[in-house]
């Protein structure tokens, strides 16, 4: 990436437009600074103690041209290394200038014919001093110094005085320096400005990635629907926006619509297998559903499992969404098996209350060792797993040992022949406890 630069020569139309001698005297000194062969470092001096008079007369004040000249003396300053570390501020106080000289002299006649002089200098001094403190890891004053670039940045392009159109980089930086400094209200602003161009490549992604979740932590819908359209428009393969753009509805709208929503796209078949872990994760896991009584929070419950199965079935070598279905399942498996053991008394009525308790336990039983096997399969035959699928497939034997337990306990009522087998596969997941 380039900064942008003036495309004119640093020069000046000699003693045009000066009017009084004290003006006279700081531009011959700027001028004689520039002539090769001439002591630059000493002209800029004596330019700059001219210069310094003239704005010690009450009279300057008010008039476009001292601050042109101050403009133009402290920008060609600040282009000078052994002179800007005498005047460290040349460079901002030559911003600050040109702006009060283009509020008085808004149609830049002089500093047209004196071929913008000291600006490109200012600029490119700003510049270097915020690269500095960023390699420096020093964001408050990085940023401090890209604000500054980024303002001059703009008088150049908003006013023709560069082929550029958009001072991209600036803003880049500005952003980032702004982010890593946690002003996030000032990122935003200026990742914005290089989102609204669409301007996309793999160092700009992350601004569209900032300003999605910044205005969708800020609840500010208007402008989070508008930057993901942005983000897909311009990177249509990234499958994040997917997850944002579920994250806010989900976090908006009340469980019934997303209930409805559900059941219907699941009757259309327009989800796919992220999709169903998305809604599984929704059911499960979402606080208002998470607050519900363990009565009310079944039936969520079970779409969970319902979601985590069908996105199983969808990507049959995900030994993990064959795990939140197992899961899902076990917590369903857990609150029938407590509510069975909460019910006492030996009344018809009772006893066939805590007889459906029981084959709901059952039920939910046989459907986590389903999935549960599935995953342990799955990952266990895994040559290279990562850290989840190891802890994954670790809990998963760990569950299956419970599961097999509570079978096999229950066939000593039940069914006996059953017994030997699910005890011999209680004591094979025992084994693995540990092993992953």
């Amino acid at each position: 990436m380039k900064k942008i630069t003036i495309g004119f020569l640093l020069l000046f139309a000699v003693g045009a437009g000066a009017k009084a001698q004290d003006y006279k005297k700081v531009r011959d000194a700027l001028v004689l600074a520039q002539v090769p062969g001439n002591a630059g470092q000493t002209k800029l001096e004596e330019a700059k103690t001219q210069l310094d008079k003239v704005l010690a007369d009450p009279k300057a004040e008010g008039k476009a041209e001292t601050y042109l000249l101050k403009t133009e003396v402290l920008g060609t300053i600040a282009g000078n290394e052994a002179l800007k570390a005498k005047y460290p501020t040349a460079d901002v106080e030559a911003l600050q200038a040109l702006k009060k000289y283009l509020e008085l002299e808004p149609n830049e006649a002089k500093i047209k014919e004196d071929r913008y002089a000291g600006v490109n200098s200012a600029y490119s001094s700003l510049f270097s001093a915020g690269v500095k403190y960023y390699n420096e890891k020093n964001w408050d004053s990085s940023f401090a110094k890209f604000k500054d670039v980024v303002e001059l940045g703009d008088i150049l392009t908003s006013r023709k005085w560069t082929t550029s159109a958009f001072d991209t980089t600036s803003y880049l930086y500005a952003g980032v320096t702004a982010q890593n400094a946690k002003k996030n209200d000032d990122a935003a602003k200026y990742y914005s400005k290089i989102a609204d161009r669409k301007i996309g490549g793999k160092d700009y992604e992350g601004i569209y990635d900032f300003l999605t979740k910044y205005y969708l932590n800020n609840n500010n819908q208007e402008e989070f629907k508008k930057y993901l359209a942005l983000a897909k428009e311009v990177y249509p393969n990234n499958t994040m926006w997917k997850d944002l753009e579920f994250a806010n509805t989900t976090d908006n709208a009340p469980l019934e619509d997303m209930v409805k929503k559900f059941e219907d796209a699941d009757a259309a078949k327009t989800i796919d297998a992220k999709g169903y872990l998305d809604y599984g994760d929704y059911f499960i896991n979402n606080k208002k559903i998470k607050d519900l009584d363990p009565s009310q929070r079944s039936q969520y419950t079970s779409k969970a499992f319902y979601a985590f199965s069908k996105a199983a079935d969808l990507d049959t070598a995900n030994g993990l969404s064959s795990y939140n279905a197992g899961i899902a399942a076990y917590t369903l498996f857990e609150d029938a098996a407590d509510s069975a053991r909460k019910i006492k008394g030996v009344t018809t009525a009772i006893k066939s209350k805590r007889a459906l308790a029981d084959k709901q336990a059952d039920s939910a039983a046989d459907n986590s060792i389903t999935w549960l096997e599935k995953s342990y399969n799955t990952l266990a035959s895994k040559a290279n797993r990562t850290n989840t699928e190891k802890n994954v497939v670790g809990k998963a034997a760990d569950l299956l040992y419970n599961l097999y337990i509570y079978k096999r306990d229950r066939t000593k009522l039940l069914n006996p022949k059953n017994y030997d087998k699910y005890d011999a596969k209680s004591k094979f997941y025992d084994s693995m406890h540990g092993k992953f």
